[in-house]
């Protein structure tokens, strides 16, 4: 019984993570050299690595601020575009055809290579939409 209560608490946990899209929100904490820096929230499944990842390149490159001013202003722009939104998750959309928008979208906004290469990488694996 208390085997499953535990998991069932840890499950509501781990689902409040799950509604983290894309913005999260970062420490000003700095990277040693050649450590692997962990985020201050841990963050499970795909989207979890994506997260992980993004933090860790751009605490290494001390670039923290840079990358959460740009998600969220990304994250504002997908919200009032509502046609891009509904072409990035429309799943009857071709792969090639998402990384070329993503890609342009990137371009146009000038976002730092950091968060270019997550949206880019993203796309590549399918995981936009």
């Amino acid at each position: 019984k208390q085997w499953y209560q535990r998991r069932v608490r840890g499950g509501i946990k781990m689902a409040t993570f799950r509604g983290l899209q894309v913005v999260r929100q970062f420490s000003s904490t700095t990277a040693k050299a050649g450590q692997l820096v962990q985020p201050p929230v841990q963050v499970f499944g795909t989207e979890g690595r994506y997260a992980t990842a993004l933090y860790s390149a751009a605490s290494k490159q001390k670039k923290l601020d840079v990358v959460e001013k740009e998600l969220t202003a990304l994250q504002k722009d997908l919200k009032s575009d509502k046609k891009l939104t509904e072409y990035l998750i429309d799943p009857s959309q071709p792969r090639l055809q998402k990384k070329a928008a993503v890609e342009n979208l990137m371009k146009a906004k000038k976002l730092s290579e950091l968060t270019s290469n997550l949206f880019m990488v993203m796309a590549d694996n399918g995981r936009i939409g």
